[in-house]
């Protein structure tokens, strides 16, 4: 028994050092492959696009109320820490107008993407037919980027309707 652990000491001496010296040339000579995709990440940055937050659903009680930008954009307002999302319509939908009243027709406690909403003039009666829109994504957005949306619709519909006269 004694002379197997006489020839045991010696082995796990030499174990240390080994581990040692593995360690010392990893920290000094990092891998060449992970240098190019460290060089390769910074050099093709991704686009602004790829940092946005999109859901696929809002909760009834989160939205406070509705906007209309365009044809094509929705915003909805958040109750809770003001919280805004814009909604893009997978085709434009003809005849909605800023000035129009949205309701929700989703079943559950949820809005979701392919949900509808309709829209009527304010002066509608209850029984003249709305136009209905069916909802995409939502996108998380800041207050700055929905009035600069809005503004730029409002120029092209005055570059269009500029256009449109002088002919």
């Amino acid at each position: 028994m004694r002379s197997a652990i006489v020839v045991a000491l010696p082995l796990l001496a030499t174990v240390p050092c080994l581990a040692t010296e593995a360690d010392s040339t990893d920290s000094t000579d990092p891998p060449a492959a992970s240098e190019s995709v460290v060089e390769d990440i910074l050099d093709n940055p991704l686009a602004d696009d790829d940092y946005t937050e999109e859901r696929t659903c809002l909760r009834r009680r989160e939205i406070d109320s509705i906007e209309i930008i365009d044809e094509s954009h929705v915003v909805f307002r958040g109750r809770v820490k003001k919280r805004v999302w814009v909604n893009q319509f997978s085709q434009p939908c003809v005849g909605l107008r800023r000035d129009m009243v949205v309701t929700t027709r989703a079943r559950s406690g949820s809005i979701c993407r392919l949900d509808a909403i309709d829209a009527r003039p304010r002066a509608a009666s209850p029984f003249e037919p709305a136009v209905r829109c069916y909802l995409g994504g939502f996108e998380a957005i800041d207050d700055v980027r929905v009035e600069a949306m809005k503004r730029a619709v409002d120029e092209h519909a005055k570059s269009g309707k500029a256009a449109g006269t002088g002919n």
